[in-house]
């Protein structure tokens, strides 16, 4: 084989062992980056805030339908003395169109990662809570993420819809495959 025939597959192979995870698409446009999959029960789409550290992670039950948000960051010092087994604390999305919606838990989160944590499925398992969460996302291009009396992320969430879409489209895949697994 000819030296350049060798440079071409040497560089198929590269590509093939350098390419995304299956599991993980991630797509990455001037001040748009996100990433999607599955992870504990949920679908989620999580995105680099503008600040370029913060990853805001947009999560639905795939079947439960709990919409949830972490904020996240490694070497945080958010969580710095504070009590990560409070529940209590809302965060709350407001977005570019000047809806709002507040969770009705949230806490801190401490690991690997930093930061903060919440769940819209209502006292009582309201559903409809976790709904409404969802359909202020569902006319979101972008949004201002607060918690604790202050503000911790702005990010670009894509074309309006973009995340909510997303988050629905993998539950309902999702549920079908779990439905059935051999298809």
């Amino acid at each position: 084989m000819d030296n350049p025939g060798k440079v071409m597959i040497a560089a198929a192979l590269v590509a093939g062992l350098t390419g995304p995870a299956l599991a993980q698409n991630r797509t990455t446009i001037p001040d748009f980056s996100f990433s999607e999959g599955v992870k504990r029960g949920d679908c989620k789409i999580a995105f680099r805030s503008r600040d370029g550290e913060t990853m805001v992670d947009f999560g639905l039950g795939i079947m439960d339908s709990i919409f949830s948000v972490e904020v996240l960051r490694s070497g945080w010092d958010i969580v710095d003395d504070k009590d990560t087994n409070i529940t209590d604390m809302p965060l709350t999305l407001t977005f570019q169109n000047g809806q709002t919606t507040s969770s009705e838990f949230g806490g801190y989160r401490n690991g690997f990662y930093q930061g903060v944590w919440a769940m819209w499925h209502g006292k009582d398992s309201d559903p409809s809570q976790s709904q409404r969460g969802l359909e202020r996302l569902m006319e979101a291009s972008s949004a201002t993420v607060s918690f604790d009396n202050k503000t911790i992320a702005e990010v670009n969430l894509g074309p309006s819809g973009f995340a909510a879409n997303k988050l629905l489209d993998c539950a309902i895949a999702e549920r079908k495959e779990r439905e059935n697994p051999s298809n």
